[in-house]
C-alpha cells in the first residue's frame, strides 16, 4: 500500500506499507531520512478507494536504513474504522482484527 510520511520540518516522503495491523505499521521509505526512536509524525496511506485515505500521527518504535516500525497515537473513529474494515478484508482470520479491536478500545 503506497503512502507518505510528513516530517515535523513538513518533509514528505513516499512510504510503501510491509506490514499493517490496527496498533501500527512497518514500512519502507522511498529515500534515507534521519528517523530516531520516539519521534512523531504523520503517516499518510492511499487505499485503492482514492477517496479514502488515512492519516495517523505515529510515534516510531524503531528505524533501520530506510524501514521504519511505527505505533499508532490515539485516533478517530471514523479512522480506526476504515482501517479495521481493509484489515478484514485482507487477513484471514477476520475475528481476529475483532478481537484486537476489542482489547484496543480497552486500552483507550
Amino acid at each position: 500500500m503506497k503512502g507518505s510520511v510528513q516530517l515535523d520540518n513538513l518533509l514528505v516522503v513516499d512510504a510503501n506499507t510491509l506490514n499493517i495491523s490496527l496498533n501500527g505499521a512497518l514500512f519502507e521509505l522511498a529515500e534515507h531520512c534521519v528517523l530516531k526512536k520516539g519521534d512523531n509524525f504523520l503517516l499518510s496511506l492511499i487505499l485503492p478507494n482514492p477517496d479514502i485515505r488515512l492519516q495517523f500521527k505515529t510515534e516510531i518504535i524503531h528505524s533501520t536504513g530506510k524501514t521504519v516500525g511505527v505505533k499508532f497515537l490515539p485516533t478517530d473513529a471514523k479512522t480506526l474504522t476504515h482501517l479495521k474494515n481493509l484489515l478484514v478484508d485482507r487477513i484471514s482470520d477476520p475475528e481476529r482484527v475483532e478481537r484486537e479491536l476489542a482489547l484496543l478500545n480497552e486500552i483507550h
